[in-house]
């Protein structure tokens, strides 16, 4: 899922649609080896492995659906917009909307990345 350039589009579909089937292992290779991710309620993540522990062990979802409305690309890095909808791991469905930014290396791997889901909080 490596990307240059205009395939910086291609690779965060990809993401999001490794997500979906849940493919672990592809979600991993889109980031660099020293990522930063951040999600507000969490902690941030340093590192690949920090990243693997979150998706395995704390992510609230279970595999659902990413509909991405809007893809921007300026330069290395991308902004994304759309829905997620699936089941919760606790139960329940929900449609919740989300925006995500990214910010690529010089190898087209992702090497930060920061969401945010459209929930009441404050």
């Amino acid at each position: 899922m490596r990307a240059v350039g205009p395939d910086l589009r291609r690779a965060v579909q990809g993401y999001y649609d490794a997500l979906d089937a849940d493919d672990l292992e592809a979600v991993l290779e889109f980031f660099s080896g020293d990522v930063l991710y951040r999600r507000p309620g969490y902690d941030r993540m340093v590192g690949i492995d920090s990243v693997r522990r979150y998706y395995e062990e704390s992510r609230l979802i279970a595999p659902g659906r990413h509909v991405l409305r809007t893809l921007v690309v300026e330069g290395q890095n991308v902004a994304a917009h759309g829905e997620w909808e699936g089941e919760l791991k606790e139960g329940g469905r929900r449609t919740v909307g989300f925006a995500a930014f990214f910010v690529f290396d010089g190898n087209g791997r992702a090497a930060e990345h920061t969401t945010y889901f459209f929930t009441p909080s404050v």
